[in-house]
């Protein structure tokens, strides 16, 4: 192999590796996550600067996420600021009027800037199981894993949902629960968006720079062709 046609295999290898969108990783480990997204620009909503019993009207916006949970509303229930029950970062977290938890089969949306990243935690005191909770970004899932229940007392555990995409950015994702009746209550608290740093993700610019390093190479093999 010549030195021209191993440096044409180099770049095209290159540029395609800059261009492939790399899939979404998802996370069930809030270590795992906290340490895949060390380097983005991170907020975390914990519904602690706001004070218990407030209500979050469907469609309505706090701290930069927007709330979407029309089924839920057509049935008279609204989003609540709760505090009384262990969870990951005290007191408060996301509940609703209804009792203060969710129920299981009760699901919504959160709408936010572009973000690579999505995490939350969510804590019950009943059983649950493998997939019970789903949070979902355009066709990924993480799926809840009871292996990696964080205990936070006796009977309250704290599940962790996440999903990563260091090449494209998101605004939106669906949270789901198994529909059984309302057999779990559950809440949820540390809502984590990120974004990672401009530099991180190859621009137009920067592969057409590399695309114009293939020109010469190619008329020098035209020429000697």
């Amino acid at each position: 192999m010549s030195a021209i046609t191993k440096k044409l295999s180099f770049l095209f290898i290159l540029i395609f590796s800059m261009s492939a969108h790399a899939a979404p990783v998802v996370f069930t480990d809030s270590a795992a996550f906290n340490t895949a997204i060390g380097g983005y620009t991170k907020s975390t909503m914990n519904f602690d600067s706001n004070a218990a019993g407030s209500l979050i009207a469907e469609g309505g916006t706090l701290g930069g996420i927007t709330f979407n949970y029309p089924t839920l509303a057509s049935f008279g229930v609204t989003m609540q600021i709760v505090t009384g029950s262990p969870t990951t970062s005290s007191p408060n977290f996301l509940g609703t009027d209804d009792g203060g938890l969710f129920q299981a089969g009760d699901g919504f949306s959160l709408s936010f800037a572009a973000s690579h990243a999505i995490g939350m935690f969510f804590i019950s005191a009943d059983p649950i199981f493998d997939d019970d909770i789903g949070l979902t970004v355009n066709s990924t899932t993480a799926s809840l894993m009871v292996s990696d229940a964080i205990a936070l007392d006796a009977v309250n555990n704290a599940y962790f949902l996440g999903i990563v995409d260091d090449t494209n950015t998101f605004n939106s994702v669906e949270v789901s629960s198994l529909s059984c009746g309302g057999c779990f209550l559950y809440n949820v608290d540390d809502i984590i968006t990120a974004t990672t740093s401009s530099n991180s993700v190859p621009t137009p610019s920067v592969i057409w720079l590399l695309v114009a390093g293939l020109i010469p190479m190619l008329r020098n093999i035209k020429a000697k062709s």
